[in-house]
């Protein structure tokens, strides 16, 4: 379960997304929508651990995101699947190569 408990984030003197609490149960999917600018990428972001949160918590199976170490947060990141707003292929990769970007071990398409 992953549970936002009265997150703020904010950049300079702007806020980017304010007082968020919501849960996601596991099995769920969960889809983020909204206009340019409205904080969808920063909640990703923020779900993820590429960013801390200005206040609040994010809890994964009860536990705080915010102290995890990196090794800690890629076990967590392996169990999601996300699509960011703006995606990037590599040309010199195959798809399946672009899709298991990041893990050691994949298989080839071809292979399947």
């Amino acid at each position: 379960m992953i549970e936002f408990r009265d997150v703020c984030m904010r950049f300079d003197d702007k806020d980017a997304l304010k007082h968020i609490s919501l849960t996601i149960n596991d099995g769920e999917t969960l889809a983020i929508i909204g206009g340019s600018g409205s904080g969808k990428s920063t909640f990703l972001r923020l779900l993820i651990g590429l960013i801390k949160p200005t206040s609040g918590q994010i809890l994964i199976d009860g536990q705080d995101i915010v102290p995890m170490s990196e090794a800690e947060l890629n076990k967590v990141r392996l169990k999601m699947g996300m699509v960011f707003q703006y995606s990037a292929l590599f040309d010199s990769m195959t798809v399946g190569e672009n899709v298991a970007f990041g893990l050691r071990e994949h298989t080839k398409l071809s292979d399947a």
